[in-house]
């Protein structure tokens, strides 16, 4: 499937500004960028139908570019009523090289499997657009070079009537040409206008029309005739339209803000297709909020992030913080009864025996330098036992998904450690970080040395709830940590031992979750680790 975000009238202003004295547009296009980042998939790329600023400025597009720039997809824009066609050139061609050195910012990409043909509209200096005879012939000549590929045709001026007057006066006067362009070409699959900001659906030219919401403030609807139009603080979105050979396209629009994760639909009467106990289906809806929480580190992580210190030279970040609100509310909303024990906020104790132990962004120090070695984990414990357990990294696209009774997936496979036997086969990882005391840096040095003369090869990725994880996978064989927290390692261990490994303490008993010293291994090397590690802190 082709997916394709269409975002439309950001209205960006000038630092400090509010759009009409009353809407934050800056932050709200802010908000855009991080609701596309979030979708899973992420379209292919995004479409913006005009309007990208409110009154045409270099600090205003020069805002725009750096919000496109935390985009990884190809960005495509058109002017609309409120850009500077000359300023937008000047600003943001030096990214966007797709786009024409000056005159009407028409282009056409023919890179992907839909066709997108992108039509300037705009008339200086007027709310309404115009299609001149400039423009009527260029749109002839790059529809008749698609050979009648599938294209979606882009402008910002909405061509037809919606049936709202204040919309219809500042549509694309004269668009009868338009209509006869449109008609001639079947592939046509689109016409994809802004300007109007709200969803609007409509036949139009033998094709379908569409509008899509403005990421800021959108139109009031008033269908009664002669009135104008007035903005109103309706919740804002964008468009995703979805393509594929034997369906066609189907556009959906997708609001932005926070409005909880998912659920399932379950009926009184439905039967139970979990174990009896509810621990399947308070997996899978757990399974949704930490999606959310991932999907909310990955949209901050290369934005600039408040931090503080904690611990020695440990670090918290906005963003920790944020992925905890997340989970925290989202397992409350799941079972109100049970504790929460969180890296950040602490403990609060539930009426019962059973708590939820999370920690919101493992690896906080790799997060905050751009590294990919972090994840959200959370484990539910009942009576000092992991019921349940789900990882998710994902910059490296790995999840893991732990049931007592059932097992351990890591990427949809069940969980088996390696078959190394010789720990001078073995790659192990350690834990060093920096929360450790200089004598804790010392233990752990004497280790890394040891280890490194004697094994195939140590790692230091600090991220212990992944480490943990890759030797329940087999891609290492050992995970030693002399100072390991409960949030980081709860849902983990018993990922190894379901995948036939062990976790024990340097005395050889087997860890539990509120143990301090964590050693993994695929269970055959294990009694030459610990023996190399009594060794070197003896």
């Amino acid at each position: 499937m082709f997916i394709i975000a269409q975002l439309s009238d950001l209205h960006v202003r000038s630092r400090g500004k509010l759009a009409y004295g009353h809407v934050d547009t800056n932050a709200m296009f802010q908000d855009a960028i991080d609701a596309v980042l979030m979708l899973d998939p992420r379209p292919n790329c995004i479409v913006v139908s005009g309007d990208l600023t409110d009154g045409g400025l270099a600090e205003e597009y020069g805002i725009v570019d750096a919000g496109f720039a935390r985009l990884p997809m190809p960005v495509f824009v058109i002017p609309g009523n409120h850009d500077n066609r000359e300023q937008l050139l000047r600003s943001l061609r030096p990214r966007h090289h797709y786009l024409p050195p000056d005159g009407f910012i028409n282009f056409v990409v023919d890179d992907f499997p839909l066709r997108l043909v992108f039509l300037d509209s705009v008339e200086a200096g007027q709310g309404h657009g115009t299609f001149c005879a400039t423009r009527q012939q260029w749109l002839r000549d790059a529809l008749a070079a698609g050979g009648g590929k599938p294209t979606l045709v882009i402008i910002h001026h909405p061509p037809f009537l919606v049936g709202a007057d204040g919309m219809d006066e500042l549509r694309l006067i004269g668009a009868d040409p338009l209509d006869a362009i449109i008609k001639d070409h079947p592939e046509i699959e689109r016409v994809l206008c802004g300007h109007y900001h709200r969803s609007i659906t409509t036949r139009y030219a033998g094709t379908v029309g569409y509008v899509a919401p403005g990421t800021a403030h959108q139109v009031a609807l008033d269908l009664r005739p002669g009135h104008a139009n007035r903005f109103i603080m309706e919740p804002p979105g964008f468009a995703l339209h979805c393509w594929q050979p034997d369906m066609g396209v189907s556009s959906h629009v997708v609001p932005i803000g926070n409005y909880g994760c998912s659920l399932e639909f379950v009926s009184d009467r439905q039967p139970r297709t979990d174990r009896g106990d509810g621990l399947s289906t308070l997996l899978a809806r757990a399974d949704t909020v930490v999606d959310e929480a991932a999907a909310r580190l990955v949209a901050m992580q290369f934005s600039p992030l408040h931090t503080e210190r904690k611990e020695g030279l440990d670090i918290v970040t906005e963003a920790d913080l944020a992925s905890e609100a997340i989970v925290v509310a989202g397992l409350k909303a799941l079972t109100p009864d049970a504790g929460i024990l969180a890296e950040e906020s602490g403990a609060s104790p539930g009426d019962h025996a059973a708590r939820w132990i999370i920690d919101p962004l493992d690896g906080t120090i790799n997060y905050a330098r751009g590294l990919p070695w972090f994840s959200v984990t959370v484990a539910y414990e009942v009576g000092g036992e992991t019921k349940l357990g789900l990882i998710d990294a994902p910059k490296i696209g790995l999840r893991a998904r732990y049931l007592a009774g059932e097992g351990a997936t890591i990427d949809g496979v069940p969980a088996r450690v390696s078959s190394t036997r010789s720990l001078s086969d073995a790659v192990i990882s350690v834990i060093l970080t920096s929360h450790f005391t200089p004598e804790e840096v010392q233990r752990t040095a004497r280790v890394i040395e040891l280890l490194g003369k004697l094994v195939r090869g140590v790692r230091i990725v600090v991220s212990g709830a992944f480490e943990t994880t890759m030797v329940a996978s087999g891609r290492l064989d050992g995970f030693v940590s002399l100072k390991a927290d409960i949030v980081s390692h709860a849902a983990a261990m018993p990922m190894v031992w379901a995948g036939g490994g062990k976790v024990t303490t340097l005395t050889g008993r087997p860890c539990r979750n509120d143990d301090l010293d964590k050693i993994a291994s695929n269970g055959l090397i294990h009694d030459e680790l610990l023996a190399l590690l009594r060794q070197a802190l003896q």
